[in-house]
């Protein structure tokens, strides 16, 4: 099983690309995910998570998708992998999104 719940804020506005045929768009942004424990001087750490999000509506939840933004992210975990013209290889992991729930309140989201 390949399921993932995150609650976080995006570190900054979502990037949105329109795919060729203009049906589907892409949202991709990194969210910053508390941890449950406190580092040794008492405060607590954030993992930094890539999420993309492939839809029929991403152009039209992209502009919602705001630095600060608490967000609530479903998905799955993926991975691939690239070779640099140098021979290196270049591993990347993120989670693919099949669902997203922004859970600031109305008056949070009012600035």
């Amino acid at each position: 099983m390949n399921k993932v719940v995150l609650i976080g804020r995006l570190t900054k506005n979502a990037d949105f690309m329109q795919l060729d045929d203009g049906t589907r768009g892409v949202v991709k942004f990194i969210l910053a995910v508390n941890r449950n424990f406190s580092n040794k001087d008492g405060e607590k750490d954030a993992d930094f998570i890539s999420v993309v999000y492939w839809s029929n509506h991403a152009e039209k939840i992209s502009p919602y998708l705001t630095k600060g933004k608490l967000i609530g992210v479903s998905g799955k975990i993926i991975t691939r992998s690239y070779t640099e013209e140098s021979g290196n290889k270049k591993y990347i992991t993120q989670v693919e999104a099949d669902g997203i729930q922004f859970l600031d309140s109305k008056k949070e989201s009012a600035v």
